[in-house]
């Protein structure tokens, strides 16, 4: 049995005091659950009949703008009024939704200039305001080409402002084809968002499947970097069939009451005569996946059946259902560990996090949340025994022990501070070569990921933060600073670099070498490279030169996803020959720190081959080295070909060079290579040409920016 250890936090207990007490009293919904029903103004009088008991959010939909920008929905004043009423009787909130399926035609109008824009969001806050309402729901459904798009993220921010002003909420609901326009931030400003998990045409038997949830709700945690917490998962109450073809019906709409009165059979199955709904099993199903995210939204409540046969009463029996008696377990997920810590910590700062069961964490029991329970946490955590496979590391010498002698499954977590290799016997790097397996990778991670430790080397001209040659691991939510490198994979496959800080590095940040391939790496912060060698002070390098000797040149399959660079020296990320099939996603690239040393001139170098270039965002930054946001390369024959660059935003805001205004911008400059471009959008900025020429490559549906 390893020697497990656990470090006291009573200085950061201390320290925390200053935070504000948060009074919950008795009102637990202040995040025992959060259940969405959308309330339909053609099917209003369903309110009559629910048991509010059964939901924490009701949604009106829709509220509209009329011809003359005046809000109306077709439930009468005195009901409105009656719904909301009720409505907070039960403790439940009220939302306005806005826009919906053909609502949002005529939005545009009302947002196209500062003056209109303005006029139309008090408007909005005057209609809530008229009904006591406790938020407003923006389900804004137009295609990505829809000039809305081109205003909404000021409107957001707008709203914003103007619900904190009068203590109300906002959420929106999305899904992705809607969201391709919406960036991170703006989806920051909402307090939870609904994802319409619903309506998948692109599956020929089902619109709805558990296996779509799941890829709905990845796609906005890691795409568009929605905490779970905020994260609500949309269900349907109703069906859809099938033409002949196998494509989705959308004229066939049946609800799940009409199923259920047709056979009282169909109340467990997930299709009935073509028609593919979710059943009471998948129901309860997704429950337990919402659970694990910010709740569950229903489209919509008119539509369930009566009494034993709800969908909404299975969706409460399973939330009942949970094993939630553990003190401490504040995110509901049946286990008091470092998560709850994390979650606790966010919701006493404000940051709009869901507690499962608030309750739980009522160590000084009080009937209050604030700094007190925090601290009393902190010190029963302590008090816990660790997992079997929990290492917690608290100094220098237990982290190179841990690491070095690392087994499979370990989850090593570092305590909060700072440690300096350099105390370690002058050691100038972290290293180990073990190896975790598929179903027991090893993990380096923070104890607290809220608070991550800070690991630094010993000078900037040699060593590495971080070194590992095994495969199979998750390295999380760690600062890693002042290394000749910082994090470097050398014959590491399957390995994830995650949710990390890598800065202040001689030559480049992170480092895929020696054949490391089908590794990920994930929503990472990279910045200040090269502070000694500028051309070489990449973002992240994958593969090697053709010059190199002594590593495998093969690193193939690897992923560097929503990741952030700034002032990075050379280029953001250099994908170097004999490699095979990058992914390069969700990425935003800042081009201050360019230097042009090395003949580094692109936020992405390309000199493999079969990479995918997609959805990132460039910003020039008015800095002249930058010729190009991407480039590729035939550095030996054979290689840096058949890549696809598509649905990039790029701002490359001033023209080439003071020294040479003949030279053209382009979107990828490539010679004697073959590649795609499509979909991409381009902001060329004044006196630049951009180029778009079949002398460089094949180029398709390129679309320049206003």
């Amino acid at each position: 049995m390893k020697i497990k250890r656990i470090i006291s936090l009573c200085a950061a207990a201390v320290s925390a005091l200053t935070m504000n007490v948060t009074d919950v009293g008795a009102e637990e919904k202040s995040g025992a659950r959060r259940i969405i029903g959308y309330l339909p103004d053609w099917s209003y009088q369903a309110y009559k009949e629910l048991d509010f008991s059964k939901v924490t959010h009701i949604n009106i939909a829709f509220c509209n703008p009329n011809d003359k920008g005046e809000f109306f929905c077709y439930i009468p004043d005195n009901e409105f009024h009656t719904i909301v009423e009720t409505a907070h009787e039960n403790g439940v909130e009220v939302f306005a939704a806005l826009g919906g399926a053909g609502g949002c035609d005529n939005y545009l109008q009302y947002v196209d200039t500062p003056e209109e824009m303005k006029a139309f969001s008090e408007n909005i806050m005057e209609y809530c305001e008229k009904f006591n309402l406790d938020g407003i729901d923006l389900d804004i459904e137009l295609g990505s080409s829809d000039p809305i798009w081109n205003y909404y993220a000021d409107w957001c921010v707008q709203l914003r402002d103007m619900c904190d002003e009068r203590d109300m909420d906002m959420s929106t609901a999305t899904a992705q084809w809607v969201s391709w326009k919406v960036s991170p931030e703006t989806f920051e400003l909402f307090d939870f968002v609904n994802v319409m998990a619903y309506d998948n045409d692109g599956d020929k038997s089902s619109h709805s499947t558990y296996e779509y949830a799941e890829t709905c709700l990845d796609f906005f945690e890691s795409q568009k970097k929605i905490p779970r917490e905020k994260l609500v998962l949309g269900v349907p109450f109703y069906g859809r069939g099938y033409t002949d073809s196998g494509a989705l019906d959308w004229n066939s709409y049946e609800s799940f009451a009409d199923l259920v009165s047709s056979d009282a059979a169909n109340y467990d199955r997930d299709n009935y005569n073509g028609v593919a709904y979710n059943g009471a099993s998948t129901m309860a199903k997704k429950t337990e996946l919402a659970k694990e995210y910010g709740g569950i939204m229903i489209w919509e409540i008119s539509q369930d059946a009566k009494g034993d046969m709800s969908l909404l009463k299975v969706i409460n029996d399973t939330y009942g259902t949970a094993s939630n008696d553990a003190m401490g377990d504040v995110n509901g997920d049946g286990a008091f560990d470092s998560a709850d810590l994390v979650v606790l910590s966010k919701w006493i700062h404000g940051q709009n996090t869901a507690l499962a069961d608030w309750k739980s964490g009522d160590f000084t029991n009080d009937s209050k949340l604030d700094i007190f329970d925090l601290c009393l946490m902190r010190k029963a955590l302590l008090d816990k025994p660790v997992e079997d496979n929990s290492i917690i590391v608290s100094d220098i010498e237990e982290l190179f022990t841990a690491v070095r002698n690392a087994e499979p499954g370990d989850v090593i977590k570092v305590a909060p501070g700072k440690y300096n290799l350099a105390d370690y016997n002058g050691a100038q790097k972290l290293e180990s070569d073990a190896e975790g397996t598929q179903d027991a990778p090893i993990t380096l991670t923070a104890l607290y990921p809220e608070n991550p430790p800070v690991i630094s080397g010993s000078t900037l001209e040699h060593g590495y933060v971080i070194h590992i040659k095994g495969d199979w691991w998750v390295i999380e939510n760690l600062v890693c600073t002042y290394s000749q490198k910082g994090i470097i994979l050398d014959n590491s496959s399957h390995t994830i670099i995650r949710n990390c800080e890598v800065s202040n590095t001689g030559t480049e940040a992170i480092h895929l070498r020696d054949g490391s391939s089908y590794c990920t790496v994930e929503s990472c912060y990279i910045h200040d490279t090269g502070l000694v060698t500028a051309g070489y002070g990449e973002g992240v390098y994958v593969g090697s030169a053709k010059s190199t000797t002594g590593y495998a040149f093969e690193c193939d399959h690897n992923k560097i996803l929503n990741c952030t660079f700034k002032n990075i020296a050379a280029e953001h990320i250099d994908i170097k020959e004999y490699t095979t099939d990058t992914e390069v996603g969700g990425c935003a690239f800042y081009g201050d720190g360019m230097t042009g040393a090395n003949y580094a001139g692109s936020f992405i170098d390309v000199k493999g081959n079969g990479c995918h270039i997609h959805d990132n965002t460039g910003y020039r930054n008015q800095n002249p080295e930058i010729i190009a946001a991407f480039e590729v390369h035939e550095q030996v024959e054979g290689w840096g070909y058949n890549h696809l660059f598509e649905n990039n935003t790029l701002y490359m805001d001033q023209p080439y060079s003071a020294k040479d205004t003949s030279r053209r911008m382009y979107i990828v400059d490539g010679w004697f290579s073959s590649f795609s471009v499509r979909n991409n959008k381009v902001d060329y900025g004044n006196g630049l040409e951009l180029a778009d020429s079949d002398d460089y490559y094949k180029c398709k549906d390129i679309t320049y920016l206003e």
